[in-house]
C-alpha cells in the first residue's frame, strides 16, 4: 500500500488498485479522481463516508467500485462478528484482489448434483428473524440479519478423580467443543434438536479436527476437577491441617463422540454497532456499538 498526489495505491501479485478516499461527497474530487485514472489497467475504488446519490452513480463508470457509508458500515459489522464468532468471511478487499474465481460447472455437472442431505442436529430455535429484528431495531438500528450455525463436538464422559495415588471418585457429564473457537462448555442432556430450518441459514465448517476437539475436552476437565482438599487432625493440644490435591489423569479420561450439533446464531449489524445473539436459547452473547 502506498500513497501517491493523494490517492491509495494496492498491488497484490498481478492485482492493482487504486483508492480515492473522501470523507464527504466532492463532485470536482470525483471528477479528477475519474479522469486521471480513466485508463489505470486495475480496479477503481471511490470511497466516501455519506451516502453517494444515485444520479451520480447512474453518470458514473461502472467499472468503478463504489463504497459509499452503508457499504463500510456493513463491512465493519463483518469484521466485527468474524472476531466473536471466529469464523473468516470473505470481505470487500479480497473481492478486489481475489484472482481464484471458481471454474464454471457444466450443465451436466449441475444435473448430477442432488438435492443436500438433510440429518444435522441443530439446536431449536427460540428465536425467528421477526424476534431477532424485535430485540435489536431498538438497540444498534439493525439492516442486516445473518443465520450461522456454528458446530459443536459434543461428548459425554467419564472422569475418574485420583488423590495421592488413589482413585477417589468419578465425575459424569457431557460437554461440547465449540468447532470454531475451541471454547468447552457443559452440554444440556435436554436440548432439543431439528434437522431442517426454514430461515435462510448458512452452515459453517469446523476450524478444528475431532482429535483437537477432545484433547481440549480433556485438558478442560482437567483443568475443572483438580482441587485441594483439607483434613484436620487433632491430637490433644496440637492441629494438624493435611492439604491433598485431588485431580484427574488426562490419559485414563474416556470420552464417548456424542457426534456433531450446530447452535443457530443470529449475527446482526446496525448502523451504532452489531449483536451476536444465541437464537437456540435467546441469550445476547454479545452487543457492540459503535458510531462510524
Amino acid at each position: 500500500m502506498s500513497e501517491k498526489d493523494g490517492y491509495l495505491h494496492a498491488s497484490k501479485g498481478n492485482s492493482e488498485v487504486v483508492f480515492c478516499v473522501l470523507e464527504s461527497l466532492d463532485d470536482e474530487a470525483v471528477e479528477d479522481f475519474m479522469t486521471r485514472y480513466r485508463d489505470h489497467p486495475g480496479k477503481r475504488v471511490l470511497a466516501v463516508l455519506e451516502p453517494v446519490p444515485s444520479s451520480m452513480l447512474e453518470a458514473m463508470d461502472r467499472s468503478v467500485v463504489v463504497w459509499d457509508r452503508e457499504v463500510l458500515e456493513h463491512e465493519i459489522g463483518r469484521t466485527r462478528i468474524e472476531k466473536v464468532v471466529g469464523d473468516k468471511d470473505h470481505g470487500m478487499v479480497d473481492e478486489l484482489v481475489a484472482d481464484d474465481f471458481p471454474r464454471m460447472a457444466s450443465p451436466e455437472a449441475l444435473d448430477s448434483v442432488g438435492e443436500a442431505a438433510v440429518g444435522e442436529r441443530i439446536v431449536r430455535p427460540v428465536l425467528g428473524v421477526e424476534d431477532v429484528r424485535e430485540i435489536s431495531e431498538r438497540a444498534v438500528e439493525a439492516f442486516n440479519y445473518r443465520l450461522e450455525l456454528v458446530p459443536h463436538f459434543v461428548y459425554s464422559y467419564v472422569c475418574p478423580l485420583y488423590s495421592g495415588g488413589r482413585k477417589v471418585s468419578v465425575e459424569r457429564g457431557t460437554l461440547s467443543v465449540n468447532g470454531l473457537t475451541g471454547r468447552v462448555e457443559k452440554w444440556n442432556e435436554r436440548t432439543d434438536v431439528v434437522y431442517a430450518l426454514e430461515d435462510v441459514h448458512r452452515r459453517l465448517e469446523p476450524s478444528i479436527l475431532a482429535q483437537e476437539a477432545e484433547d481440549l475436552a480433556k485438558k478442560e476437565l482437567v483443568r475443572v476437577h483438580s482441587f485441594q482438599r483439607e483434613r484436620v487432625h487433632e491430637d490433644e493440644s496440637i492441629t494438624i491441617t493435611e492439604r491433598t490435591t485431588v485431580s484427574p489423569r488426562e490419559k485414563e479420561i474416556a470420552l464417548e463422540d456424542r457426534g456433531t450439533y450446530y447452535i443457530p446464531i443470529w449475527c446482526v449489524e446496525g448502523a451504532h454497532g452489531i449483536m451476536i445473539i444465541n437464537a437456540g436459547t435467546g441469550e445476547i452473547v454479545t452487543e457492540d456499538r459503535c458510531r462510524l
